[in-house]
């Protein structure tokens, strides 16, 4: 039996202990914050209860494989419920785009918005499809740990199968010539931490799940589904303790003996951190243990960070659904103050979801549970003015696009940014998701889960392979556990 230490309650951390201590390791995880679930916390205020961060349910199959793995069905345990329409999408014309959860009234709205669309859009999935197929063959569920293990003659051929060299924007503007037809399938990048038009072309994968597998909703949020991954781990005998934040990870002789925190030392014979990549390497590391150093995270495009606002309002809107996007027809501007200059964006593009919708339990009777999030660049200026100047400017247009004036009605109002990213998760720069997927920030050239320079340490989350999402987050612990066992470090 090992005593492994697991730096970060978040997704990746309780799936790795979980997964660890069904190994039969005394596992500990340790955590900053209050509660877990990492970046899926959860907010409560005046009766609302608010998930903090990931409010999206899709690629079922991902943690059906891990709830698999100790005896559950994932849709009975996490009580799903599929959402119809799966989202609705708001145009600054006026026009507003119901995507359902059955495919052939997609074709239909398709169609109308291009000739033979339905058609397009067939062709278009069933390439995603094969794309998602050849990934779960033998791209997504495996480590990378040097360039010989990615620029395989097979691996070389996948990825010219997989159009990892292409990007988003290219493979559907193929098909698309329709800038709202061309919307509806890459507002998905946002999500990935990135821009269409530098997201790799393998992600249109996510577009084939989104409309031939649904999106869904588990009991309690995305807050509800870290809660039931802690209660297998601790089921499976993890210890966890809350309010108490790493300091340092101490070496000696390439080996992480003990982690320390604000309380007390914890001895370890394997340390996993889930915590912010970069704070792990940069500052519970001595520079001389650092696989990564500050210059390797200077040259690296970061993830978008989020305007997030959590909103209760005294009343029920009609117009809205669970999922909401707000797409201008110029989206492109957004993108560019992301990415290429960044700033807050001048006409931002904003997603708004609703989950009292179909959950009365977290809004009080008669009332509505609204979260904001704009996607922005990370490391921006972030003062009381700005961010409350900026929500209003936010509300305006929601205002205007919805025909429902709510500002009078609000009774809780709470604005997390930048700055909130980093004081509670240690996020660099304030990122929201961690790296961009960007083609050279894929797989291989995503940081590694195994230190290069301390032989027991070991790193899980959004930064490393398969990336950003919950989804890939659980993907990755998994990988890393089976990467363990096959080091025979857990024997």
């Amino acid at each position: 039996m090992k005593d492994i230490v697991v730096i970060g309650a978040g997704y990746g951390g309780l799936v790795a202990s979980a997964l660890l201590a069904k190994e039969g390791h005394n596992v500990t995880v340790i955590e900053k914050n209050e509660q877990p679930g990492g970046k899926a916390s959860l907010l409560k205020k005046d009766g609302f209860q608010f998930d903090m961060g990931p409010s999206w349910y899709m690629w079922p199959q991902a943690f059906e494989k891990f709830f698999e793995e100790f005896g559950e069905n994932a849709s009975d345990y996490l009580e799903l419920k599929q959402l119809d329409p799966s989202y609705r999408v708001f145009f600054d014309d006026g026009e507003i785009i119901d995507i359902s959860s059955d495919i052939e009234k997609n074709y239909e709205i398709f169609d109308r918005l291009e000739e033979n669309g339905a058609e397009k859009l067939r062709q278009y999935l069933e390439v995603c499809k094969k794309q998602y197929d050849i990934a779960m063959d033998g791209f997504v569920y495996r480590t990378y740990n040097s360039i010989f293990d990615f620029f395989t003659p097979s691996m070389v051929a996948n990825g010219l199968r997989l159009k990892a060299f292409s990007n988003y924007h290219k493979g559907v503007k193929k098909y698309f010539k329709n800038h709202k037809a061309q919307k509806l399938l890459e507002w998905i990048t946002v999500f990935l931490g990135g821009d269409p038009r530098n997201v790799p072309g393998m992600y249109c994968m996510m577009s084939y799940l989104d409309h031939h597998h649904g999106i869904y909703y588990p009991k309690g949020g995305m807050n509800g589904l870290a809660q039931k991954i802690y209660e297998i781990a601790l089921e499976n005998g993890v210890k966890f303790k809350f309010n108490e934040a790493v300091t340092k990870i101490n070496v000696e002789g390439k080996l992480a003996n003990n982690v320390i925190t604000e309380n007390r030392e914890y001895f370890a014979d394997l340390v996993v951190n889930n915590a912010d990549y970069h704070h792990g390497e940069t500052q519970l590391l001595e520079e001389k243990n650092q696989t990564y150093k500050s210059n390797y995270w200077n040259k690296k495009t970061m993830a978008i960070s989020m305007h997030l606002a959590y909103i209760g309002v005294n009343r029920k809107i009609d117009n809205l659904t669970h999922h909401n996007y707000f797409f201008n027809e110029d989206w492109n501007n957004h993108f560019d103050q992301i990415f290429k200059t960044p700033q807050w964006p001048d006409n931002p593009n904003f997603y708004v979801c609703c989950p009292s919708r179909i959950d009365k339990n977290v809004a009080p009777e008669g009332m509505e549970n609204l979260f904001f999030l704009v996607p922005v660049a990370s490391d921006l200026k972030d003062s009381d003015s700005i961010r409350e100047s900026y929500f209003d400017k936010i509300l305006d247009k929601f205002e205007t696009w919805t025909g429902e004036k709510i500002k009078d009605d609000i009774v809780v109002k709470s604005l997390f940014t930048h700055r909130d990213f980093k004081s509670r998760y240690n996020a660099y720069k304030g990122t929201g998701l961690g790296m961009a997927h960007t083609l050279w920030q894929t797989a291989v050239f995503r940081p590694k889960h195994r230190s290069s320079k301390v032989k027991n340490l070991y790193y899980t989350g959004q930064y490393n392979h398969p990336g950003v999402g919950v989804p890939t987050t659980v993907i990755s612990s998994q990988i890393l556990v089976n990467e363990m066992k096959k080091e025979g470090v857990l024997a």
